[in-house]
Protein backbone atom coordinates (compact mmCIF):
# COMPACT_ATOMS: atom_id res chain seq x y z
CA UNK A 1 0.00 0.00 0.00
CA UNK A 2 1.43 3.34 -1.06
CA UNK A 3 1.39 6.63 0.87
CA UNK A 4 -1.82 7.71 -0.82
CA UNK A 5 -3.47 4.40 -0.03
CA UNK A 6 -2.43 4.63 3.62
CA UNK A 7 -3.81 8.15 3.88
CA UNK A 8 -7.12 7.07 2.36
CA UNK A 9 -7.27 4.12 4.72
CA UNK A 10 -6.61 6.32 7.76
CA UNK A 11 -9.20 8.85 6.62
CA UNK A 12 -11.86 6.18 6.13
CA UNK A 13 -11.04 4.61 9.50
CA UNK A 14 -11.19 8.01 11.21
CA UNK A 15 -14.50 8.84 9.53
CA UNK A 16 -15.94 5.48 10.60
CA UNK A 17 -15.08 5.98 14.26
CA UNK A 18 -16.22 9.60 14.10
CA UNK A 19 -19.59 8.32 12.87
CA UNK A 20 -19.70 5.76 15.69
CA UNK A 21 -19.02 8.42 18.34
CA UNK A 22 -21.54 10.83 16.80
CA UNK A 23 -24.21 8.13 16.64
CA UNK A 24 -23.56 7.12 20.24
CA UNK A 25 -23.91 10.68 21.50
CA UNK A 26 -26.96 11.53 19.41
CA UNK A 27 -29.17 8.48 19.83
CA UNK A 28 -30.21 7.26 23.28
CA UNK A 29 -31.01 3.70 24.34
CA UNK A 30 -34.52 2.68 23.27
CA UNK A 31 -36.37 -0.62 23.80
CA UNK A 32 -33.18 -1.96 25.44
CA UNK A 33 -31.22 -1.39 22.21
CA UNK A 34 -27.85 0.11 23.06
CA UNK A 35 -27.29 3.82 22.96
CA UNK A 36 -26.14 4.98 19.54
CA UNK A 37 -28.31 2.71 17.42
CA UNK A 38 -30.28 4.52 14.69
CA UNK A 39 -33.98 3.58 14.57
CA UNK A 40 -36.16 4.43 11.59
CA UNK A 41 -39.09 6.77 12.25
CA UNK A 42 -41.52 5.81 9.48
CA UNK A 43 -43.55 2.63 9.01
CA UNK A 44 -43.37 0.92 5.61
CA UNK A 45 -45.93 -1.76 4.77
CA UNK A 46 -44.36 -5.10 3.92
CA UNK A 47 -46.35 -7.28 1.54
CA UNK A 48 -45.50 -10.90 2.29
CA UNK A 49 -48.68 -12.42 0.88
CA UNK A 50 -46.59 -14.30 -1.70
CA UNK A 51 -44.39 -15.94 0.94
CA UNK A 52 -44.63 -19.62 1.82
CA UNK A 53 -42.36 -21.27 4.38
CA UNK A 54 -38.95 -20.19 3.13
CA UNK A 55 -38.65 -17.92 6.18
CA UNK A 56 -39.48 -18.52 9.88
CA UNK A 57 -40.18 -22.21 9.22
CA UNK A 58 -38.42 -23.20 12.44
CA UNK A 59 -40.61 -20.86 14.48
CA UNK A 60 -43.79 -22.64 13.40
CA UNK A 61 -42.43 -26.17 13.67
CA UNK A 62 -41.14 -25.37 17.17
CA UNK A 63 -44.56 -24.02 18.15
CA UNK A 64 -46.18 -27.16 16.73
CA UNK A 65 -43.81 -29.32 18.81
CA UNK A 66 -45.01 -27.51 21.95
CA UNK A 67 -48.65 -27.85 20.90
CA UNK A 68 -48.33 -31.60 20.26
CA UNK A 69 -46.29 -32.27 23.40
CA UNK A 70 -48.76 -30.50 25.68
CA UNK A 71 -51.96 -31.32 23.80
CA UNK A 72 -52.77 -27.67 23.07
CA UNK A 73 -55.52 -26.72 20.65
CA UNK A 74 -55.70 -23.02 19.77
CA UNK A 75 -53.22 -20.77 17.96
CA UNK A 76 -53.20 -17.03 17.31
CA UNK A 77 -50.77 -15.80 14.67
CA UNK A 78 -50.21 -12.10 15.34
CA UNK A 79 -49.00 -10.60 12.07
CA UNK A 80 -49.68 -13.77 10.11
CA UNK A 81 -48.86 -12.38 6.68
CA UNK A 82 -49.72 -14.88 3.94
CA UNK A 83 -50.80 -17.38 6.65
CA UNK A 84 -49.21 -20.14 4.59
CA UNK A 85 -47.32 -21.57 7.58
CA UNK A 86 -50.28 -21.18 9.95
CA UNK A 87 -52.53 -23.16 7.60
CA UNK A 88 -49.91 -25.77 6.65
CA UNK A 89 -48.62 -26.61 10.13
CA UNK A 90 -51.76 -26.03 12.20
CA UNK A 91 -54.48 -27.25 9.85
CA UNK A 92 -56.00 -29.44 12.60
CA UNK A 93 -56.01 -26.67 15.21
CA UNK A 94 -58.28 -23.78 16.06
CA UNK A 95 -56.45 -20.88 14.42
CA UNK A 96 -56.83 -17.11 14.22
CA UNK A 97 -54.72 -14.89 11.99
CA UNK A 98 -54.33 -11.18 12.74
CA UNK A 99 -52.94 -8.63 10.30
CA UNK A 100 -53.38 -5.16 8.80
CA UNK A 101 -54.93 -4.02 5.54
CA UNK A 102 -54.46 -4.91 2.74
CA UNK A 103 -53.17 -8.28 4.01
CA UNK A 104 -56.39 -8.83 5.95
CA UNK A 105 -58.49 -8.45 2.79
CA UNK A 106 -56.15 -10.83 0.94
CA UNK A 107 -56.65 -13.49 3.63
CA UNK A 108 -60.43 -13.10 3.64
CA UNK A 109 -60.55 -13.57 -0.11
CA UNK A 110 -58.02 -16.42 -0.42
CA UNK A 111 -59.12 -18.39 2.65
CA UNK A 112 -62.81 -17.53 3.22
CA UNK A 113 -63.24 -20.38 5.71
CA UNK A 114 -60.42 -19.15 7.95
CA UNK A 115 -60.74 -16.98 11.03
CA UNK A 116 -59.09 -13.65 10.24
CA UNK A 117 -59.07 -10.42 12.22
CA UNK A 118 -58.04 -6.93 11.16
CA UNK A 119 -55.86 -5.34 13.81
CA UNK A 120 -57.59 -2.35 15.40
CA UNK A 121 -61.10 -3.53 14.57
CA UNK A 122 -61.64 -5.69 17.66
CA UNK A 123 -60.93 -5.87 21.39
CA UNK A 124 -57.77 -7.86 22.11
CA UNK A 125 -59.18 -8.86 25.49
CA UNK A 126 -61.95 -10.77 23.68
CA UNK A 127 -59.37 -13.27 22.36
CA UNK A 128 -58.00 -16.40 23.96
CA UNK A 129 -55.49 -19.00 22.77
CA UNK A 130 -53.03 -21.60 24.01
CA UNK A 131 -50.20 -20.29 21.82
CA UNK A 132 -49.48 -16.87 20.33
CA UNK A 133 -47.01 -16.71 17.45
CA UNK A 134 -45.49 -13.33 16.56
CA UNK A 135 -42.97 -14.25 13.91
CA UNK A 136 -40.71 -11.51 12.54
CA UNK A 137 -43.22 -8.78 13.33
CA UNK A 138 -41.62 -6.85 16.17
CA UNK A 139 -38.93 -5.34 13.92
CA UNK A 140 -41.63 -3.81 11.67
CA UNK A 141 -43.57 -1.82 14.26
CA UNK A 142 -42.88 1.72 15.42
CA UNK A 143 -43.72 0.96 19.05
CA UNK A 144 -42.94 -2.65 20.08
CA UNK A 145 -44.21 -1.91 23.60
CA UNK A 146 -47.67 -1.53 22.08
CA UNK A 147 -47.30 -4.87 20.30
CA UNK A 148 -46.22 -6.77 23.41
CA UNK A 149 -48.87 -5.08 25.57
CA UNK A 150 -51.53 -6.21 23.09
CA UNK A 151 -50.27 -9.78 23.29
CA UNK A 152 -50.61 -9.59 27.09
CA UNK A 153 -54.34 -8.87 26.68
CA UNK A 154 -55.01 -12.25 25.06
CA UNK A 155 -56.45 -14.64 27.64
CA UNK A 156 -55.30 -18.14 28.66
CA UNK A 157 -52.01 -17.96 26.75
CA UNK A 158 -49.58 -20.69 27.74
CA UNK A 159 -46.73 -19.96 25.33
CA UNK A 160 -45.64 -16.96 23.24
CA UNK A 161 -43.26 -17.37 20.30
CA UNK A 162 -41.46 -14.19 19.23
CA UNK A 163 -38.86 -14.19 16.45
CA UNK A 164 -36.83 -11.40 14.87
CA UNK A 165 -33.41 -10.97 13.22
CA UNK A 166 -30.30 -10.91 15.39
CA UNK A 167 -28.38 -7.98 13.97
CA UNK A 168 -25.08 -9.33 15.32
CA UNK A 169 -25.39 -12.09 12.73
CA UNK A 170 -25.56 -9.39 10.04
CA UNK A 171 -23.00 -6.85 11.29
CA UNK A 172 -23.10 -4.65 8.17
CA UNK A 173 -25.74 -2.51 9.91
CA UNK A 174 -24.52 -2.81 13.47
CA UNK A 175 -25.44 0.77 14.34
CA UNK A 176 -28.56 0.89 12.15
CA UNK A 177 -30.74 1.75 10.54
CA UNK A 178 -31.66 -1.74 9.25
CA UNK A 179 -30.87 -2.59 5.66
CA UNK A 180 -34.37 -4.02 5.14
CA UNK A 181 -36.58 -1.04 4.14
CA UNK A 182 -39.54 -2.31 6.19
CA UNK A 183 -37.59 -2.89 9.42
CA UNK A 184 -37.73 -0.09 11.99
CA UNK A 185 -35.04 -1.56 14.24
CA UNK A 186 -33.22 -4.82 14.95
CA UNK A 187 -32.00 -6.24 18.27
CA UNK A 188 -28.93 -8.21 19.19
CA UNK A 189 -29.48 -11.49 21.03
CA UNK A 190 -28.66 -9.89 24.39
CA UNK A 191 -30.77 -6.78 23.78
CA UNK A 192 -33.84 -8.78 22.80
CA UNK A 193 -33.50 -11.00 25.85
CA UNK A 194 -33.38 -7.97 28.13
CA UNK A 195 -36.26 -6.27 26.34
CA UNK A 196 -38.67 -9.21 26.19
CA UNK A 197 -37.86 -10.32 29.76
CA UNK A 198 -39.21 -6.97 30.96
CA UNK A 199 -42.60 -8.05 29.55
CA UNK A 200 -42.64 -11.84 29.80
CA UNK A 201 -40.88 -14.74 31.52
CA UNK A 202 -38.50 -16.29 29.00
CA UNK A 203 -38.46 -20.08 28.84
CA UNK A 204 -36.10 -20.52 25.91
CA UNK A 205 -34.04 -18.20 23.70
CA UNK A 206 -32.15 -19.59 20.72
CA UNK A 207 -30.89 -18.92 17.23
CA UNK A 208 -33.48 -20.81 15.23
CA UNK A 209 -31.89 -20.19 11.81
CA UNK A 210 -28.36 -18.83 11.67
CA UNK A 211 -28.33 -18.46 7.87
CA UNK A 212 -31.42 -16.23 8.06
CA UNK A 213 -30.15 -14.44 11.22
CA UNK A 214 -33.29 -15.49 13.10
CA UNK A 215 -33.50 -15.52 16.90
CA UNK A 216 -36.50 -17.01 18.67
CA UNK A 217 -37.85 -16.44 22.17
CA UNK A 218 -40.38 -18.75 23.79
CA UNK A 219 -42.03 -17.06 26.75
CA UNK A 220 -44.91 -17.04 29.22
CA UNK A 221 -46.91 -14.25 30.76
CA UNK A 222 -45.51 -13.09 34.06
CA UNK A 223 -47.29 -14.59 37.05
Amino acid sequence: MGIKGKINFLNSTFNYYLKVVYTYLLFKSTYKIKRGYIHKSKYHYFDDTANTDSWQLEVYTKAKDYAEKENLHSIIDFGCGSAYKLIKYFNNYETTGIDLSPTYEFLKEKYPDGHWLKFGDFDMESLSADIVICSDVIEHVLDPDDLLNNIKKIKDVKYIFISTPDRNLNPSKKFGPPFNPSHIREWTFEELNEYVSAHFDIIEHLISNRKQWTQLIIAKNKA
